[in-house]
């Protein structure tokens, strides 16, 4: 063998035992155990790793996502998991998004998914990323006309309303079976009403102050917003106990619009 010949063929034994290495250090196996639903357990998953998969656990009554924070040199960084979630969810998470306001396309994926990001930096564009590659989508905002449910004022005195004092801070804050909000718009409650009666909510009161009210948060308000129809007859309820309303209507929102990378 030539001397030339002898070179090449250590830098491809060189280049084998690198690409071997990287993927042993890179990209090692993810263990089923990694996506237990407890926050303990992923503080204990090791880190730097990244994974999208279809999931191992559509029999499992266990499913949603879950972040916790682990201690690096004194400060929080986050890490973040799903486990037999939908494509809809999943790129909800990815984008940080609602999975009301994620539009699909035609073909998307109809099986669920497990995703795993314990790599420092944004969890969420590391997870863009991962998607992009498999199973290969990508998503951005535009702005769509859909059916909404718009709050108007109901009731023009505002039973449970309080206007708040100037002076007050913004806060949140639990007390013997209710959550009480202090020195809030109403356009900031837009987002959670959302993740209950599942559908955009865009606000349409004309109402601009700060106000104070509370929310009834006990063990069976809790159960009714695990059930899409309790949920939405809860939270209209509610509003209608503060002199507001929901109504359908239709309007220009923000959506996530999902399509397939190779676009």
């Amino acid at each position: 063998m030539t001397r030339s010949k002898i070179i090449l063929a250590g830098a491809a034994a060189v280049i084998l035992v690198a690409a071997v290495a990287v993927k042993w250090f890179f990209f090692p196996s993810i263990k089923d155990a990694y996506f237990a639903m407890n926050q303990n357990s992923l503080r204990q998953v090791p880190a730097g790793l990244v994974a999208v998969r279809p999931t191992k656990f559509s029999n499992s009554p266990r499913k949603g996502t879950l972040w916790a924070s682990v201690k690096v040199s004194g400060k929080d960084v986050w890490r973040m998991m799903g486990r037999n979630v939908s494509f809809k969810e999943l790129m909800a998470q990815a984008y940080g998004q609602p999975q009301n306001r994620v539009m699909l396309p035609v073909g998307a994926p109809t099986n669920n998914f497990d995703f795993l990001v314990t790599e420092r930096g944004d969890l969420r564009e590391v997870l863009q990323t991962a998607v992009r590659k498999k199973p290969g989508y990508t998503a951005k905002m535009e702005t769509h006309d859909e059916d909404v449910l718009a709050l108007k004022v109901r009731d023009a005195s505002l039973p449970g309303l309080t206007v708040s004092d100037a002076s007050t801070r913004q806060n949140v804050h639990f007390d013997k079976g209710k959550l009480y909000f202090t020195h809030m718009r109403l356009q900031e409650i837009t987002g959670g009403l959302e993740q209950a009666v599942k559908t955009p909510v865009v606000d349409k009161t004309d109402l601009t102050n700060f106000y104070d009210f509370s929310v009834v948060w006990d063990q069976q308000m809790q159960r009714q917003m695990r059930d899409d129809a309790a949920a939405t007859a809860a939270m209209k309820k509610i509003l209608n106990g503060w002199g507001i309303e929901l109504e359908p209507d239709n309007d220009q929102v923000e959506m996530l619009v999902v399509k397939s990378a190779s676009l």
